[in-house]
């Protein structure tokens, strides 16, 4: 009897072993995949109760760390000391903005709730025509607050929801203005002390820049540094820096209510139409339900996701990439979960009498229905077979994004999913772009 039993544990046990390794070498080759394609540098990680079962780094640069910039995860942090302020009764979800930012507008109606889930109105300051120019600037809050003041409102308070970095910069201001105390030590006391987080922290400041990783951007054939955000210009909405460990041990404590009580914690995954909730994102995969939130900061990218009912979780953390964070983050939970999932085809075209790259150069002018000015793009040069576009305002050039060539006239942005086919006239000269993007097609005129 006691064989058998032996037998029967160590089959269940062998099973679960297999089990439990079907996902790892997947996740691997995956991952590999990106890195030898210049699509992914970064770190992986994978818990179940708070416990790793996939941990993977895939950092492809010297200076590497374990450390990242996590951009708008940040939120998450700022959402859950709003909530413990609440819990405190130093706050309500319907407290007025005009209590303490009277001068914006629509202030007396717009409530901390209506900041938390972008349901405010208020300009997004990270649309600033000089944004990329200006990021390494270090900005005061006064100056922060005439960012904020300078855009008109999109809609009136909850009207409609509409994704706006001004709001969480709001309520970080709002935290310091009620407790008398920075919000970056809010985030270590209230937070990562509480929890343990021992490699999380708001940066403050240029001098901390060593300590984390530096960001890439691919241009085909090479990588590039790229210029570094002042951390005061996105502050409580994209100034933390942490690592994967962290993040996930920070959903697994949020989600088992180390840090806010279940109500705050149900208010704060209540979504909206566009899947905003009160410092969450429904982050759903097939049948299950996941809440999370991304970021972005310079050529950051970042991940980090939950699973209420399996008690697992996700953070993927990038200092560089040449195509959307969400589609890798989507490979390694097909590959865990053990869902189809169609590699990204990273072939480019090399005929080698396609027309030279420079003829594509120069400011084009993108309209609607050949009626309504959306604006101006520059195209410039990347690496071989490829270009940059960037919006062009003012004369400055903008943020690049990566064009890959396709066909001899039509390129590819990865990271936006969208088709650049480029006009010529009889004579070879280009004269427009016919740009997709799904179901929309948008024409721009050559004018320089």
């Amino acid at each position: 009897m006691k064989k058998i039993w032996f037998i029967f544990v160590f089959t269940i046990f062998s099973l679960v072993s297999a089990q439990n390794a079907d996902y790892k070498k997947p996740i691997d080759s995956l991952m590999n995949y990106f890195q030898e394609n210049n699509a992914f540098s970064g770190s992986v990680l994978l818990q179940k109760n708070g416990e790793t079962i996939y941990k993977g780094e895939f950092n492809k640069f010297p200076d590497s760390t374990d450390k990242y910039r996590i951009g708008s995860i940040t939120k998450i942090f700022t959402s859950i000391i709003i909530f413990q302020l609440i819990e405190e009764g130093k706050l309500t979800l319907d407290t007025k903005l005009n209590q303490f930012y009277p001068a914006i507008k629509y202030a007396d109606k717009i409530t901390i709730g209506n900041l938390l889930n972008h349901t405010s109105g208020i300009y997004n300051y990270l649309e600033w025509e000089d944004y990329y120019i200006s990021k390494r600037k270090n900005y005061s809050k006064e100056e922060m607050l005439k960012l904020i003041l300078q855009g008109k409102p999109d809609f009136k308070p909850g009207d409609d929801c509409g994704y706006s970095n001004s709001n969480y910069t709001l309520l970080g201001y709002i935290i310091e203005d009620i407790t008398k105390k920075s919000y970056a030590d809010h985030v270590k006391i209230r937070i990562a002390d509480k929890t343990g987080l021992k490699n999380t922290y708001c940066e403050t400041s240029e001098t901390e820049y060593s300590k984390r990783n530096t960001s890439y951007l691919f241009d085909g054939e090479k990588w590039s540094k790229e210029p570094e955000t002042n951390p005061g210009f996105t502050f409580a909405a994209g100034a933390i820096v942490s690592t994967t460990e962290d993040l996930s041990k920070l959903m697994n404590e949020l989600f088992n209510g180390k840090l806010v009580s279940r109500n705050s914690l149900i208010q704060m995954q209540k979504t909206n139409a566009k899947g905003y909730g009160y410092g969450l994102f429904k982050t759903p995969f097939y049948e299950k339900s996941g809440y999370g939130h991304s970021g972005r900061i310079d050529e950051f990218h970042s991940f980090t996701g939950y699973f209420p009912d399996e008690k697992v979780s996700i953070s993927v953390l990038s200092n560089g990439t040449n195509m959307k964070l969400n589609e890798i983050v989507l490979g390694v939970i097909s590959k865990y979960y053990q869902k189809r999932y169609t590699y990204p085809d990273f072939t480019t075209y090399k005929k080698e009498t396609a027309p030279p790259t420079e003829i594509y150069h120069g400011v084009y002018k993108a309209q609607l229905a050949g009626i309504i000015t959306l604006g101006k793009i520059q195209i410039t040069q990347a690496g071989k077979n490829h270009l940059f576009l960037s919006m062009y305002e003012n004369g400055n050039d903008g943020e690049k994004m990566l064009l890959e060539r396709k066909s001899d006239n039509t390129f590819y942005a990865r990271k936006n999913n969208a088709e650049l086919q480029f006009l010529l006239d009889k004579k070879g000269k280009v004269t427009g772009i016919q740009m997709k993007q799904g179901k929309q097609s948008i024409k721009c005129k050559k004018i320089a």
